[in-house]
């Protein structure tokens, strides 16, 4: 059963058989005292037909149970399209940081354990003398 404080409106969830007729309850919010009125049950609708009951399936296996897939989700396209972004975004700072290695290796000195071994590769290809083309 709910109640509701007639002075702030606060609404409390409570057993039927908690209210005894004629006794107080406090509001725990702002501390006044009232008297709730238990609220009439529903008759049932005698017009109503009564609930028909469902019909009987078949009880399944637990292997069966098992084999009936649940149907799979369908991928959302901001979604795909948010994953891209981020595979994007972190390949694009890591060529960056190789590309400009030198610069980040002088204003964050711990990558260079990283990016040193990037200088070991040679920046211009090697030119054969003594042949041309």
């Amino acid at each position: 059963m709910q109640i509701a404080c007639p002075s702030c409106a606060a609404t409390y969830e409570l057993p039927a058989a908690r209210l005894k007729p004629g006794r107080s309850v406090r509001c725990s919010a702002c501390g006044a005292e009232w008297k709730p009125e238990p609220e009439p049950e529903p008759q049932p609708d005698p017009a109503a037909p009564p609930p028909a009951e469902p019909a009987a399936q078949p009880m399944l296996t637990a292997l069966e149970r098992l084999a009936a897939r649940a149907p799979e989700p369908t991928r959302s396209p901001a979604l795909l399209a948010a994953w891209l972004l981020t595979v994007l975004l972190l390949g694009g700072g890591g060529v960056s940081a190789v590309v400009w290695r030198v610069d980040v290796m002088r204003l964050w000195p711990p990558s260079s354990r990283i990016l040193a071994v990037f200088d070991r590769m040679p920046e211009k290809p090697a030119v054969i003398s003594g042949k041309t083309p």
